[in-house]
């Protein structure tokens, strides 16, 4: 009842509050404690995707779901990340034959995409904490500068308004607030890079990734709005107040994640 009484963006900052230290704490302790964090973030996710996309009530293909992602995780401690992801697209393809078998079989495409959707960004996480030395500077810098570019993002667009960037899948976002957000996260990742990790990357270079994580960290949000608006939702769930679901907080790192991860791969890291 309290928290009903509050506005949205009142919500979204206490639910912060409660839910950064546990997402941190997790993630700086890594080890099982991450991919325990991992594991339930992937099973809410997976409820959520399947909820709004293939099957209404939980049932045998949220399981699936929820099953190929955890395995994903649990199996990068001893498989590679080629063999994760023959994994995670190996069960996209055991719950899509599944769907073909159910009365839901017009939503297969739906549930063959889960798995890759949820599973990817996921996995890409654990693998990015995994990095010798640097897994808990690279992961908590890359949650900073998502962080900065809602933060930015949400200010400067509330601030400045003018031209929408896509009103037909997200009215709120502007071409000002996607500037906003990209300013923002290239300041951070520019302090990220001093206070975490070393200045490792030069000044260019890491002012450059800032910007491109934005720009990521946006498209991720436009894809899940457009996923939400499709199936006419408001939200993937209520579970985190002013947030909406896990789906809705962690969107900006279903691109970001494995992007990163590929950058580091292409650096031999």
């Amino acid at each position: 009842m309290l928290l009903s009484s509050l506005t949205s963006l009142q919500q979204r900052v206490i639910s912060a509050l409660v839910l950064a230290p546990i997402a941190i704490a997790a993630l700086y302790f890594g080890g099982i404690y991450f991919l325990a964090f991992l594991i339930g973030a992937a099973a809410i996710m997976a409820y959520e995707w399947c909820h709004a996309s293939v099957e209404a009530k939980p049932g045998i293909l949220t399981v699936l779901t929820a099953i190929t992602v955890i395995s994903a995780l649990v199996l990068t401690y001893n498989f590679n990340i080629f063999q994760l992801i023959g994994v995670v697209i190996s069960g996209s393809a055991l719950t899509a034959v599944a769907t073909a078998f159910t009365r839901k079989r017009a939503r297969i495409v739906w549930a063959f995409f889960g798995p890759i959707c949820i599973g990817v960004p996921v996995v890409a996480l654990m693998l990015l904490r995994s990095v010798p030395e640097t897994g808990f500077a690279l992961t908590f810098g890359l949650f900073l500068v998502i962080w900065a570019t809602d933060i930015g993002a949400y200010f400067s667009g509330k601030s400045i308004g003018g031209p929408k960037i896509a009103p037909s899948i997200s009215p709120n976002k502007t071409w000002a607030g996607l500037i906003g957000g990209m300013i923002s996260a290239m300041i951070v990742a520019f302090g990220v890079n001093s206070l975490l990790i070393g200045e490792q990357v030069a000044t260019i270079g890491i002012l450059g990734l800032g910007a491109i994580c934005a720009i990521f960290a946006q498209t991720g949000d436009f894809a899940e709005s457009a996923w939400k608006r499709h199936f006419g939702i408001k939200d993937a769930s209520n579970l985190i107040p002013g947030h909406g679901g896990v789906m809705d907080r962690l969107d900006g790192v279903f691109l970001t994640a494995p992007i990163l991860m590929a950058i580091l791969m292409w650096n031999g890291i």
